[in-house]
């Protein structure tokens, strides 16, 4: 396991989203300038597809409150990222109150618009691997991203097992340089995923280090045992024990 490089576990931390149901995508194809893809350089979220999956969530609410809404979700109110990392939490959990209009009917609404739905198959969710993000000052490659509904939610930096300077600690201090870099691009992340294939850990863009947690139990919550493949296609790693914890879309 150790000769992994670091493409081979992107590839299997790609197989085990797939498995649960992420669809699996190359940076290339949410691009800026291709469909569905990225406004910009500098920003993650793909706003086509949130507002396709905004109009689904949200039948009764007009089109353009939506676009409305979501100009409003998407336009950071301050440059701190974790005050804005909590402002987006809230409305991914609890939905959007922000516009009001008056209906057909002459009636005054104030909708709760949902950002995500509360069954899996209402949600979309890719796996990306290898996307770039860059500013005039700075440009980064983001291992896997993934998002949900157009909303990057995890980041995942995986590191080659068994090279001298691919530690867990080496992931979280890059993870450190990207929020430096670009503060806003983890507005919406709930989870940043560290690996060097032999471990795996999750904590938020702002976990200390120490504070990175396994996942070690599976779905019945039964301790599980890493390092012994369980069929051909699980290699029972940290990683894919992780990605089945916290990435099963119910």
């Amino acid at each position: 396991m150790s000769m992994f490089s670091e493409a081979d576990w992107e590839q299997l931390a790609l197989e085990a989203l797939a498995r649960q149901e992420w669809l699996p995508l190359k940076g290339n194809q949410i691009a800026p300038g291709i469909e569905d893809g990225r406004e910009a350089w500098d920003d993650l979220v793909l706003k086509g597809r949130t507002l396709a999956r905004m109009r689904t969530l949200n039948p009764g609410v007009p089109f353009e409150y939506l676009e409305q809404a979501l100009a409003a979700i998407t336009q950071p109110a301050s440059q701190d990222p974790m005050q804005e990392n909590h402002r987006l939490h809230d409305y991914l959990v609890d939905g959007y109150r922000g516009v009001s209009y008056i209906d057909a009917d002459g009636l005054e609404q104030n909708p709760t618009i949902r950002l995500i739905g509360h069954r899996p198959e209402d949600n979309e969710l890719l796996a990306v691997q290898q996307v770039t993000v860059r500013t005039a000052e700075h440009e980064r490659r983001f291992d896997v991203v993934l998002f949900v509904n157009g909303l990057p939610l995890v980041f995942f930096e995986l590191k080659q097992a068994g090279s001298k300077h691919a530690d867990l600690a080496a992931a979280h201090t890059q993870f450190q340089t990207y929020l430096r870099e670009f503060p806003m691009a983890f507005r919406f992340a709930a989870f940043n995923v560290i690996s060097d294939g032999i471990t795996a850990r999750y904590g938020t863009p702002f976990t200390a280090l120490e504070h990175f947690a396994p996942w070690n139990v599976d779905d019945d919550g039964k301790p599980v045992k890493s390092g012994v493949a369980v069929d051909d296609e699980h290699g029972g790693t940290e990683l894919e024990y992780l990605i089945e914890g916290l990435f099963n879309p119910e």
